[in-house]
């Protein structure tokens, strides 16, 4: 139920012990406890509405694109013909959309822990999904993603992991289990991609899921995105496959134009460079690397 929102109403996020990022709420829309998560949706002053999950930031309206621009399109334009893909988390329909935009895409399974996350994104957030849970490619699986992995092998040439944090529901997609399940339930030549916070407050995190990655895929890239309402505004996500994936970035702009794609953030050109890191970053890869047994 929606109720209203007094001047001084704020949705806050502590982003570190020391950093907090807080938005003026216009009015709210959600606030409950759901069995697995606190959620709440706001219609802010600037960002439009904001969506969050046991008080951390999922996405703003202004600036959502952003993100899940980033996460999609450098994986399945690294695929020469992505026909059956798998989204675990990304109950706001934000990561469906953007796959759904690939024309080549025949089935897209969302797979998400908790409805009461696709129930509010349904109503209140149709600016995000814009209605892709009700293409007629998109199959909706309420369950945990690490369980549905490991019932089907071999079956996707994507997965992408839109998670939160890796607290709370969302900490089983950041093990080693989760990691082996994802690889196996792709087929020959797939590609995984996942978001892996942020290197400016959560380098040794990060570098973590390197190492982890890195035992269950030959090539793990990994590449950076702006997003002004997450931590530090500096996104990472790791991509990762069996095979060269540096040799598919030649097939970015091609692949881009063929496909029709239209896009606020992404272009070809800014995929690409996405993937050349500051040094500090190189740096944290380098631990990984030395992390990870030979």
């Amino acid at each position: 139920m929606s109720s209203g929102g007094r001047r001084d109403d704020w949705l806050s996020e502590r982003q570190t012990e020391g950093v907090e990022l807080s938005f003026r709420v216009r009015r709210w829309l959600v606030r409950k406890t759901t069995a697995y998560q606190r959620l709440e949706l706001a219609e802010t002053e600037d960002l439009g509405r904001v969506m969050a999950l046991d008080g951390k930031i999922m996405l703003s309206e202004r600036d959502e694109a952003f993100y899940h621009e980033m996460l999609v399109h450098p994986a399945l334009l690294a695929h020469p013909k992505p026909r059956k893909v798998l989204i675990v988390g990304g109950g706001d329909g934000g990561t469906m959309r953007e796959v759904l935009r690939h024309p080549t895409v025949e089935e897209v399974w969302l797979v998400e822990i908790d409805p009461e996350v696709i129930a509010a994104a349904k109503e209140h957030l149709p600016n995000v999904h814009r209605g892709s849970f009700s293409d007629p490619r998109a199959r909706v699986e309420i369950c945990p993603g690490e369980e549905f992995v490991m019932e089907h092998p071999g079956e996707f040439d994507a997965v992408v992991v839109d998670s939160t944090d890796p607290v709370g529901p969302g900490e089983a997609l950041f093990t080693e289990e989760f990691f082996r399940g994802a690889r196996g339930a792709l087929a020959e030549g797939g590609v995984f991609v996942m978001q892996a916070g942020t290197p400016f407050y959560w380098a040794e995190e990060l570098s973590g899921i390197l190492a982890k990655v890195r035992k269950y895929f030959a090539c793990v890239r990994l590449y950076l995105g702006y997003v002004p309402v997450y931590p530090s505004g500096m996104w990472a996500y790791v991509l990762a496959s069996d095979r060269d994936l540096s040799l598919e970035e030649e097939h970015f702009a091609a692949r881009f134009s063929e496909r029709g794609l239209d896009t606020t953030y992404f272009t070809p050109a800014l995929g690409r460079a996405a993937f050349v890191l500051p040094r500090f970053v190189e740096e944290i890869v380098d631990r990984a690397l030395k992390a990870q047994p030979a």
